[in-house]
């Protein structure tokens, strides 16, 4: 039949041209060893010359408002009511965003940036690289690479910064954090790496307890604005029903005002304090090298396929 001739003669040439690449590589071993062999070499360099760093990790879950450990409810209800004041937490809709989702989003960035930025230590965690500790003073890291970006920004009219900010703050953390869902429940890996073991475990906690900390300091200051205007309103009301209402309204706010008081968790609750394995486990050598001897060797049978066509249309 003519489709099973034409079913047999695709079958041969596949045959042919596996049966062409097999010796082709067969010719070359050579080759595809020396290249599978260059590149393990090259990423045992790089393995060399990159500065192996720590993994820190911490796994955070939104706060409990219930049982021994719970931060309790900041939610307060008027009574008789059915109407819930968002002072601490959002109230219902699709525009709602809780605090714990503020945490996540706000971990390490903008104005926790902004108040990480103000804390010397933490700068000098951060960038051990640009800190002169014989001078005491900011300065520009020493090197190659930094020299040669130093001339480049020169070329171009620039300068490289010294003194960091919260806008560099705010990038290097970005760099350096990974945040991953846990399974599919609330909770998150927070993953940041460092080379210092100890440097790496002090700056994780500091930027969860600052990011707490920030949230905790807006809550406060939204609450402590509502209960001062309840009171403005207060001293000019007579009717006795409205000042009830005030009144009730009042002590929910100053409930509110308590519990952000509390000395827990406000946003997140550390479900796994920050561990670092003892040694550096990036990047992960066992890993690297044979990935790097796997595309050494493809990029040898490339050269090896390419050589092969050329000299046929020879």
């Amino acid at each position: 039949m003519p489709g099973a001739g034409v079913t047999l003669r695709s079958r041969a040439a596949s045959g042919a041209d596996f049966r062409t690449l097999l010796l082709t590589a067969l010719a070359g071993w050579r080759v595809l060893a020396a290249g599978a062999l260059s590149g393990i070499l090259l990423a045992l360099a790089g393995l060399w010359v990159v500065p192996p760093e720590h993994t820190v990790v911490m796994i955070v879950g939104p706060t409990a408002r219930v049982g021994s450990a719970a931060m309790g409810a900041r939610v307060p209800v008027m009574a008789g009511r059915e109407i819930a004041l968002g002072a601490a937490e959002p109230g219902p809709g699709d525009e709602a965003l809780s605090d714990y989702a503020r945490y996540l989003e706000l971990f390490g960035t903008g104005p926790v940036a902004e108040r990480l930025a103000t804390d010397a230590s933490l700068l000098r965690l951060l960038f051990p690289e640009r800190w002169d500790a014989a001078e005491g003073r900011w300065r520009s890291p020493p090197g190659l690479l930094p020299g040669l970006k130093r001339l480049l920004l020169a070329l171009a009219g620039r300068e490289d910064w010294v003194e960091p900010d919260a806008e560099r703050v705010a990038r290097a953390l970005r760099d350096r954090l990974v945040i991953d869902m846990v399974r599919s429940g609330p909770m998150r890996r927070i993953a940041l790496r460092h080379r210092d073991r100890a440097a790496g475990l002090e700056l994780l906690g500091r930027v969860a307890a600052a990011t707490d900390a920030h949230l905790r300091a807006e809550a406060a200051r939204r609450s402590a604005a509502q209960i001062a205007h309840v009171k403005a309103r207060l001293a000019g009301v007579t009717v006795t029903e409205h000042r009830r209402a005030l009144s009730d309204l009042l002590a929910d706010q100053e409930r509110v005002a308590m519990m952000i008081e509390v000395d827990l968790p406000f946003a997140a609750d550390p479900v796994q304090a920050p561990t670092v394995p003892a040694l550096p486990d990036w990047p992960n050598p066992a890993a690297v090298v044979p990935l790097a001897g796997l595309v050494g060797l493809l990029a040898a049978a490339f050269a090896l396929s390419v050589r092969a066509a050329w000299r046929e249309a020879a």
